[in-house]
């Protein structure tokens, strides 16, 4: 393995372990402030040093495809809106291990608008994953938490801004494409807040602050991880927030995984590893 490849899987996994302690800040700072003011500290901050890079002359920032990137600002805003508000809802475990599911939704919009064709194979992988799916929720939809439920249509929202990422990528720069999100981001809490910000203590400030800290790094890492390592080598490890999350939040917060939740995990993480794998091969055709 190559240095430029060893030091993007660091930079990735890096960048997992800082959205695992993130999703862990925001289960703690939901006792007390809302899911969209903590989204709100998480997306302006990250806003303010993306402008701050953009003035120092660090970040290319010119928008080519206006639409896609609006497209995929708002569906990234309205996927970080129902994540951080999922984890509030349910234990950090569910809430990290659905919405991961985007790169399984991903090719399904594909094939409805860019008109990808989906082969038996991925058929199977998408159905394996909804059988995953069906085990974290426990066969038991009668009694379904509003958490896990969010957190699913957080990866559904985040599987279709994917569709427009990878279209934009083809014109535009990694932090442009990530202003989009997190400009939404903080333009949709706001709406949601309508000017009732609670005033944490020093503590919560604190928290706050590496909630949007933590994100703009894990972002940075991420994006510099993907110049150095495939997308597919980028994919799995990023998979690995799940596995990380899980274990803090068994530490922190005692959490329990049921058998029924730890095979569905298994089952959505391997057909989420076959689909980054997939599309790695078919973009090195």
């Amino acid at each position: 393995m190559q240095k430029t490849t060893i030091n993007g899987s660091l930079m990735m996994l890096s960048s997992s372990v800082l959205f695992s302690f993130m999703a862990i800040l925001v289960k703690v700072l939901s006792n007390t402030i809302s899911s969209f003011e903590i989204v709100f500290f998480r997306c302006f901050i990250s806003v303010l040093i993306i402008l701050v890079m953009v003035m120092l002359g660090k970040v290319e920032f010119k928008v080519k495809e206006k639409e896609k990137a609006v497209f995929r600002g708002i569906m990234g805003g309205i996927s970080i809106l129902l994540y951080f508000h999922s984890i509030t809802l349910t234990s950090v475990s569910n809430a990290v291990l659905l919405s991961y599911t985007y790169p399984i939704f991903a090719p399904i919009f594909s094939a409805m608008y860019l008109k990808e064709h989906l082969t038996k194979e991925n058929i199977a992988f998408i159905l394996t994953a909804f059988l995953g799916i069906f085990l974290v929720f426990h066969f038991d939809f009668s009694s379904l938490n509003i958490g896990d439920l969010l957190a699913l249509i957080s990866g559904i929202t985040s599987g279709m801004a994917i569709v427009s990422i990878r279209e934009l990528r083809k014109t535009e720069s990694s932090w442009m494409i990530v202003f989009s999100f997190v400009l939404a981001g903080s333009i949709f809490s706001l709406f949601f807040l309508k000017g009732n910000i609670a005033v944490p203590n020093k503590f919560g400030l604190l928290f706050l602050l590496l909630v949007g800290i933590f994100g703009t790094i894990g972002q940075f890492f991420m994006t510099y991880a993907y110049k150095h390592c495939s997308t597919a080598l980028g994919g799995v490890i990023s998979m690995s927030s799940v596995v990380i999350t899980a274990i803090l939040s068994i530490m922190i917060f005692h959490e329990t995984l049921s058998l029924s939740m730890i095979i569905g995990g298994i089952l959505i993480l391997a057909s989420a590893t076959f689909f980054s794998l997939k599309e790695q091969y078919e973009l090195a055709k």
